[in-house]
C-alpha cells in the first residue's frame, strides 16, 4: 500500500513539474540542480560586490590624489608666502636704511648750509692786507721765473696761516677781440692758482679767481695803454678782522 502511495506521489510531482508550477529543486529532487540555482543567484551578487569594491578603490585613489595635490598646493603656497615675507623684510630694511641715509644727508646739508651762512656772514669782516701782481708776455699764460719767485715769497707768508682768502684776477691788454682777451685773462688767473695750489699746497677753497678780459687796462705816464702792465694777474690777500687784530 505504501509503495502505491509513493508511486502516486512521484507521479503527481512529475505532473506538476510538467506544468512548470513546481521546479525540481523546490520539489526536493535533483540536489545538483539546486546548487546550480543557488550559484546562479549568488554570482551576480558577488560580481556586484566586486564592482562596488573596485569603485571604492578608485574613489580612495582619487581622494588620495586630491589630498596629495592639496598638500602640495599648501606647501607651495606656504613657500611662496615665506618667500614674499622674506622679500618684504628685505624691502623694509632697505627702506629703513634709505630713510636713515636721507636723514643723514639732510643733516649734512643743514650743517653745510650753516657753515656757508657763517662764512657769508663773515665776508664783510675781511679786509685787504696785501696786493701784488705778476706780468705775462704777449698772448702767453705761462709764468716766468720772476713771476714764480714773486708767488713763492707770497706763499711763504701764508704758511700755517688761517682765516684768509686770496683773490686772483686775470687781465689782458686791449689788443685782440673781447672774447679772446677774456679767455686769455681766465687762463692767466688759473695759472697763478694752479701754481700756488700745486707748489705750495694752498687750499683751493681759499682762492677765488676771475677773468676780467681787457678791463682796467693800465696806462703809462703819458696816458697811453701799457700793454706790458695790462697783461697781468692781480693778487690780493684778505684776512678776517679777528685774525688781523690777533696778528698785531
Amino acid at each position: 500500500m505504501s509503495s502505491i502511495r509513493r508511486i502516486g506521489t512521484i507521479a503527481l510531482v512529475v505532473g506538476f513539474m510538467g506544468t512548470g508550477l513546481i521546479r525540481p529543486a523546490e520539489a526536493g529532487l535533483w540536489p545538483f540542480a539546486s546548487k546550480k540555482h543557488i550559484k546562479g543567484q549568488v554570482d551576480p551578487l558577488t560580481g556586484r560586490v566586486s564592482e562596488l569594491e573596485e569603485i571604492n578603490r578608485q574613489q580612495e585613489r582619487r581622494i588620495k590624489e586630491v589630498d596629495e595635490k592639496a598638500q602640495e598646493g599648501i606647501r607651495l603656497a606656504m613657500s611662496k608666502t615665506e618667500e614674499a615675507d622674506a622679500k618684504a623684510k628685505v624691502a623694509d630694511e632697505k627702506a629703513t636704511e634709505a630713510n636713515k641715509s636721507a636723514l643723514q644727508a639732510n643733516s649734512n646739508a643743514k650743517d653745510a648750509e650753516t657753515r656757508l651762512q657763517s662764512r657769508l656772514s663773515n665776508v664783510d669782516n675781511y679786509q685787504v692786507v696785501k696786493t701784488l701782481q705778476v706780468n705775462f708776455k704777449l698772448n702767453q699764460v705761462k709764468l716766468d721765473e720772476q713771476s714764480q719767485s714773486t708767488l713763492d715769497e707770497f706763499a711763504s707768508e701764508l704758511k700755517d696761516s688761517k682765516g684768509y682768502l686770496v683773490e686772483v684776477e686775470g687781465y689782458a691788454d686791449p689788443s685782440g677781440s673781447l672774447q679772446v682777451n677774456l679767455e686769455l685773462s681766465r687762463q692767466r688767473a688759473s695759472s697763478v692758482v694752479r701754481y700756488l695750489s700745486e707748489r705750495h699746497e694752498i687750499p683751493l677753497f681759499r682762492m677765488r679767481t676771475m677773468g676780467m678780459g681787457q678791463a682796467n687796462a693800465v696806462q703809462d705816464e703819458n696816458g697811453k695803454v701799457s700793454g706790458t702792465n695790462s697783461r697781468r694777474v692781480e693778487i690780493r690777500l684778505l684776512k678776517n678782522d679777528t685774525t688781523v687784530v690777533a696778528s698785531k
